[in-house]
């Protein structure tokens, strides 16, 4: 594929915001997971293994053959799940503030006009402030389900590019919420697509990956040896945490959508106007 400086700030529709997706993701592949394998796949590693270290002690202790036993260990389940979704969520906003540092870099300084290293002082940053914007997103998505399921889609489509604004124009995170309002409302039904697009490449993948396991599990159901799913061999447990590390890393994907879109958008909706300080 010939090489490219891709411009973000541009007018597409939404079958080239994927497509220009796409070819970044292609033409950008060797940087973008040389810094993800540097900077933040140790903790995605990390993440995968808590993962399966908690499926595997709430399948140990829960016996789901007795009714009150469940009730009873239902409470140090709830916790540890918040625990680990709140990791969950730091390593999802390790993953997309160290990208989103990169695409920060990029559209600034143009291709191969700048080495990791000297934007590595920015991912620990911007990763707080996608941590920060991520706790955010979820409460309001949260209380959006909880009033009904239709205002929780409505929430996460126009407040869908909050993260990338809040963490490259850096004016606030008031200022990004209204500023995604703004942008999304804009062209709100094309974003529904494009996110729904991209939660569908994510399911997609995470539904390939678990094919081994799927049928390792269903092996071992009608194993006489094997009672309790907590006891699979260790070989369903490592495929589980090897698919986890890939799906958590395909979220760059909708993660690149929103980036063209955002920049789609804006330069609809205000194009004479600088996106950041530094235009």
């Amino acid at each position: 594929m010939e090489q490219k400086d891709i411009r973000f700030r541009k007018q597409r529709d939404l079958g080239v915001v994927i497509s220009d997706s796409f070819d970044f993701l292609k033409q950008e592949a060797k940087p973008i997971f040389r810094m993800i394998g540097i900077y933040v796949l140790p903790f995605v590693i990390l993440y995968a293994g808590a993962q399966v270290y908690f499926q595997r002690n709430v399948l140990s202790q829960f016996d789901l053959t007795n009714p009150e036993s469940l009730m009873a260990d239902i409470g140090p389940f709830y916790l540890n799940l918040f625990m680990f979704m709140f990791f969950g969520l730091f390593v999802q906003s390790l993953l997309v503030g160290t990208y989103y540092s990169y695409l920060e870099a990029y559209i600034k300084h143009g291709r191969g006009n700048f080495q990791l290293a000297d934007i590595s002082s920015s991912f620990f940053s911007n990763s707080l402030l996608a941590l920060g914007a991520n706790f955010l997103f979820a409460v309001i998505i949260f209380f959006g389900v909880m009033m009904c399921i239709v205002p929780g889609i409505y929430f996460a489509n126009t407040f869908s590019l909050m993260l990338f604004i809040f963490i490259f124009e850096k004016k606030g995170i008031s200022d990004a919420m209204s500023r995604s309002w703004k942008l999304v409302n804009s062209g709100w039904w094309n974003t529904l697509l494009l996110n729904i697009i991209g939660i569908a490449i994510f399911y997609l993948v995470s539904m390939v990956l678990s094919i081994p396991t799927l049928i390792m599990g269903v092996t071992n159901v009608f194993s006489s040896e094997i009672t309790n799913p907590a006891d699979y061999p260790n070989l369903y447990w490592v495929l589980s945490a090897v698919s986890s590390v890939i799906t958590t890393i395909v979220f760059i994907v909708p993660f690149t959508f929103q980036a063209f879109q955002y920049f789609n958008l804006a330069e609809r909706n205000d194009p004479t106007t600088p996106l950041n300080p530094q235009e």
